[in-house]
């Protein structure tokens, strides 16, 4: 099965608690924000990460999914 290759960005740092759960996931700490780039098996488990940040309180910004050649850490 493929696996969606997705860009999530949120407003400020993301717990280290959740950092711990997303294996294979690139983060990226900028200045007032945080991306997560990485592959998700499928859109279930794209609508679970963003029901996770929201839990932890997480502001989201921006969900977007890359094409393979966008996918920075490689697939």
């Amino acid at each position: 099965m493929a696996s969606l290759h997705v860009e999530i960005r949120v407003v400020g740092v993301v717990p280290a608690e959740l950092l711990e759960e997303l294996d294979g996931v690139r983060v990226i700490t900028e200045s007032v924000e945080t991306v997560l780039q990485g592959p998700l098996t499928d859109q279930a488990a794209l609508i679970g990460m963003i029901n996770r940040l929201q839990g932890l309180g997480v502001e989201l910004r921006e969900v977007r999914q890359l094409n393979i050649t966008e996918h920075v850490g490689g697939a």
